[in-house]
């Protein structure tokens, strides 16, 4: 990142590469750590993709005993972008009790997002708020054409707590092939809480 928005200048950026491949970053920021439910949401255009990959997750999720959603249980894909008003979905979702999201994106190593070189891992500015990150990644998973089975991808999760829309932990995975994510994604979702646990981002319930 060539700079920092204010609300960054006190975290501390974790950078560390875990048995499973992923990079992570976490936020030194005060927050409540005990969550009680979260909205997993799925950034794939694939709808069978993107149920299996939130479902994954939500089942992990009731391993550590924290209620989790699927997000397309709230918002299918028929809605398309549902975040234009995002303080009246952000009090809707705390109304159902939910208060923290979780972002899943499939991201092709082609797009420019992904930069070979760079040693480790850290959230572009934007991924800050949770309606900038979900805008930008949404036009950009969803271009006509975006994934092809000759491609590698990588899956960027985001972990922002509700009330403030705040990114408070951010992890990439490691590079694979389409055709595995279908193998690739039960022990992803097993290893995303397993690591949220190891850095407190979350407590356990």
């Amino acid at each position: 990142m060539k700079r920092l928005f204010p609300a960054f200048i006190s975290i501390i950026v974790l950078f560390s590469c875990t048995p499973e491949g992923m990079r992570t970053w976490s936020s030194s920021q005060d927050y409540d750590r005990k969550f009680e439910k979260v909205l997993v949401m799925g950034l794939v255009n694939d709808v069978t993709l993107r149920s299996d990959v939130e479902s994954e997750l939500v089942f992990a999720a009731g391993k550590i005993n924290l209620k989790a959603a699927n997000g397309m249980s709230l918002f299918p894909p028929e809605l398309g972008k549902p975040f234009e008003d995002i303080e009246r979905v952000k009090a809707r979702l705390r109304e159902k009790g939910f208060d923290g999201i979780i972002t899943v994106a499939l991201i092709d190593i082609r797009a420019e997002r992904y930069r070979a070189s760079q040693v480790s891992y850290e959230p572009l500015v934007y991924y800050d708020r949770f309606r900038n990150y979900y805008y930008r990644t949404y036009d950009l998973v969803y271009r006509p054409g975006y994934y092809s089975a000759y491609s590698k991808y990588f899956i960027e999760t985001n972990f922002y707590e509700l009330k403030g829309g705040t990114l408070v932990w951010s992890g990439r995975s490691e590079i694979f092939d389409y055709g595995e994510l279908e193998h690739f994604s039960p022990a992803f979702a097993k290893s995303l809480f397993k690591e949220l646990l190891k850095e407190e981002v979350i407590a356990q319930n």
